[in-house]
């Protein structure tokens, strides 16, 4: 399933456990009209630890396919590593790589 903007992932952390992509890298590639998300797109701000403290920060998606790109950048999928956690929405029709 490949990931889009807007779509959820698991941040890895205490704080804010679920955020979603913010505006991709490549704005020129849809999925299901909506552009789908490369290598470092960034998550929306959100909260992370330490604790107590959880103060904003933005993190990226840090995985894509190895021969699946768009812009020549590797595009996302549902399972990718995101933040320090992993993408678990994307396009339900749209597949990268079988998955």
């Amino acid at each position: 399933m490949a990931s889009r903007e807007g779509d959820f992932l698991t941040t890895g952390h205490a704080c804010v456990g679920i955020t979603n992509l913010a505006l991709s890298l490549v704005r020129t590639v849809k999925a299901n009209g909506i552009n789908t998300a490369v290598l470092g797109t960034p998550t929306v701000s959100h909260a992370a630890p330490p604790v107590p403290l959880c103060p904003s920060h933005v993190r990226f998606l840090n995985q894509g396919s190895t021969n699946v790109r768009a812009g020549g950048i590797p595009i996302g999928r549902l399972g990718d590593s995101a933040d320090g956690g992993v993408m678990i929405t994307g396009s339900t029709n749209v597949l990268v790589n079988g998955r």
